[in-house]
């Protein structure tokens, strides 16, 4: 009876957990503009506001040849049409402690220019820059963030630029690491199968 009740338990943590373990953010910028395609100095996003300067939304195909991550969709250009680089910053986002994994494609700027760079962060939890030159291809970036406190937060992409030809950004996300919530799990099971051994 006992270990019934102990895998319901299991059963219902392991539910909250994977329900609470999902996509804390993510956007590849292809549901903005649905029904048409590129626009300078975009600043109508579902998920972000441009919050200095400008960026312009790419849609692949193109009038500049740009080309977004996997040849298709829509990213953004961080430097705007204005001469005035954008600063990019997402909605507020609410995050337990824990450790999450941020993600995200950047490339060169693919029209021969100067080399760029970009400064990512997460309101005092990560503080990076990225030089990137302009022929570079898309690369992933990936980096581990572990909270010791519940936050809310700001994922924001700064471009240090103002040529109107900058450093391209796609499929940023923001999940938990799954690890955490496989050794819950495999703690709990230790748990019950221990229980169940001696009788319990």
């Amino acid at each position: 009876m006992m270990y019934k009740r102990l895998a319901t338990l299991l059963s219902a943590t392991l539910f909250s957990f994977s329900v609470s373990a999902g996509v804390i953010f993510q956007d590849n910028f292809d549901s903005e503009l649905p029904n048409g395609g590129s626009q300078t100095n975009y600043d109508d996003f579902l998920k972000w506001d441009v919050t200095l300067g400008t960026v312009d939304l790419i849609a692949t195909p193109n009038d500049w040849n740009l080309t977004c991550a996997g040849g298709v969709g829509k990213c953004v250009d961080l430097d705007g049409s204005n001469k005035n680089a954008g600063t990019l910053q997402s909605i507020a986002l609410t995050l337990d402690p824990g450790t999450y994994t941020l993600s995200f494609d950047i490339s060169g700027n693919q029209r021969n220019s100067a080399a760029d760079s970009v400064e990512v962060s997460l309101d005092g939890f990560l503080t990076e820059t990225f030089l990137v030159s302009a022929n570079d291809p898309w690369q992933t970036i990936v980096r581990d963030i572990t909270l010791t406190s519940q936050t809310t937060s700001n994922l924001i992409f700064e471009h240090n630029g103002g040529d109107n030809i900058g450093i391209l950004l796609d499929n940023v996300s923001l999940v938990p690491e799954p690890g955490t919530v496989a050794l819950l799990g495999l703690g709990l099971f230790g748990l019950i199968g221990a229980r169940k051994k001696f009788g319990g």
